[in-house]
């Protein structure tokens, strides 16, 4: 029997409905063997779960009540057993927490009982086995996922199990105790188990699963992406979609596990498939998606011979890791060198910066060029293409924008194109009309 293995997030856990929706995608295919679940998200007029127990956790050693949040708490799971009438004990759990706290348990412990209680939720509304992701998931003494004792115990454990349910968000740390995953990568505990099962595929449930080929702000009713391999879609992260973190796509990609982004709202859409490579029977343009930003500076820097300056890049990206600014694009010629930051993050520490660089430089000249905006047209393998810049440039002309900079990346997954911040949604039209077929 093939395996599925199905990631549920916060707001598909934060109610007995939404918890009623994820159930009827897992028992809609006998192939959804295993279920990773979050704890409860935020809801209108209510914090997630997991934010209350970290309120607790900080109230307790702060000498401070947390009663009214463990209250809310037990509020919550009480709503959740009974919309989903099933016969679970929220009382005794909440006093398992208040016992933890009150023993000085670990935040980390505190913080993973969200996870721990939800599961076991989802777990008696199925019928399904419960798995407490401490007995199967496991960090190096580094705090790094243990992916080899995770396969090995994972693996074993759960192949003696038609169905289980697991928590995500932790696992058990080199010393034994409960350590959680980063906040935001949960999905991780969902990609260890998914290697550790083999299985066919990996999928990501969420409210909103659709994903555009363009911003739908910019474009009226853009094409919806339905394929993009996974290095396409560490580009779309790069441009602030977040589709999947590198962590998940290391897992998945090396063990050749596809990935579903789809939606409970609309379960038999089909969603997005991410995958090692695409498809051969996949008919899709090589531009997979025209993505961008605006509210860029440019820093130009005009030295002569900085080519033949063995220092000159560990002194200017020194002076940036050192103000702990990331530089998000740089551009190097003979004697200039042009580096893009986010203005926001610039501003803040423009004099400082811009001292530091006249002074370690000596820059002959340098010139600080704010609002530039950055889009990025993302397709796998687009470096192959003929014509694919003579296609850029000539829709740019055609709308009339000047690109003050074109640079690929070294990856060819990407071309960057800078536009000024006024031409932003113009050259977006542009590019989208010239590159995705309609």
């Amino acid at each position: 029997m093939s395996i599925i293995v199905a990631r549920f997030g916060g707001d598909e856990a934060a109610n007995s409905h939404e918890i009623k929706k994820a159930a009827e995608v897992l028992l809609s295919d006998p192939s959804r063997r295993y279920a990773v679940v979050s704890a409860p998200g935020s809801t209108p007029g209510s914090v997630g779960v997991t934010d209350m127990l970290y309120l607790c956790h900080s109230r307790f050693m702060g000498h401070e009540s947390y009663d009214d949040i463990i209250e809310r708490i037990s509020e919550r799971f009480n709503e959740i057993v009974s919309g989903l009438g099933i016969n679970f004990n929220v009382g005794a759990e909440i006093d398992a927490i208040r016992r933890s706290i009150d023993m000085g348990m670990s935040l980390d412990y505190v913080a993973s009982r969200g996870e721990y209680i939800t599961a076991r939720i989802f777990a008696e509304y199925l019928g399904w086995n419960f798995v407490d992701a401490a007995d199967v998931i496991f960090f190096d003494k580094e705090g790094k996922p243990d992916k080899e004792k995770t396969f090995s115990v994972a693996g074993q454990t759960l192949k003696t199990m038609i169905h289980a349910v697991i928590p995500s968000f932790y696992g058990t740390a080199a010393n034994g105790g409960i350590k959680t995953f980063v906040r935001g990568d949960c999905d991780s505990a969902g990609a260890l188990i998914a290697c550790s099962v083999n299985a066919e595929i990996f999928e990501k449930w969420s409210e909103a699963a659709k994903v555009f080929s363009a911003d739908p702000s910019v474009i009226p009713n853009p094409k919806v992406i339905r394929n993009i391999t996974y290095r396409e879609a560490l580009e779309l992260n790069y441009v602030g979609m977040n589709l999947v973190t590198d962590n998940v796509v290391s897992m998945l990609n090396d063990a050749g596990i596809p990935m579903r982004i789809a939606s409970t709202h609309t379960p038999d859409d089909g969603g997005m498939i991410i995958s090692p490579k695409l498809p051969e029977n996949i008919n899709r343009s090589v531009t997979a998606c025209i993505a961008g930003n605006r509210n860029f500076t440019t820093i130009h820097i005009r030295k002569y011979g900085l080519n033949k300056d063995y220092d000159f890049n560990s002194k200017l990206f020194g002076i940036f890791a050192r103000q702990r600014i990331p530089c998000q694009i740089s551009l190097s010629g003979i004697h200039q060198m042009s580096v893009i930051l986010k203005s926001p993050v610039f501003d803040i520490r423009r004099t400082q910066i811009t001292n530091e660089l006249q002074s370690e430089i000596e820059p002959e000249s340098m010139t600080v060029e704010k609002g530039l905006a950055v889009i990025f047209v993302i397709g796998e393998g687009m470096g192959t293409v003929k014509g694919i810049f003579g296609a850029i440039f000539d829709a740019l002309t055609g709308a009339s924008v000047k690109a003050k900079m074109v640079e690929q990346g070294a990856d060819q997954q990407n071309i960057m194109i800078g536009v000024s911040g006024g031409d932003y949604e113009t050259a977006i039209n542009a590019l989208y009309n010239a590159l995705i077929p309609q």
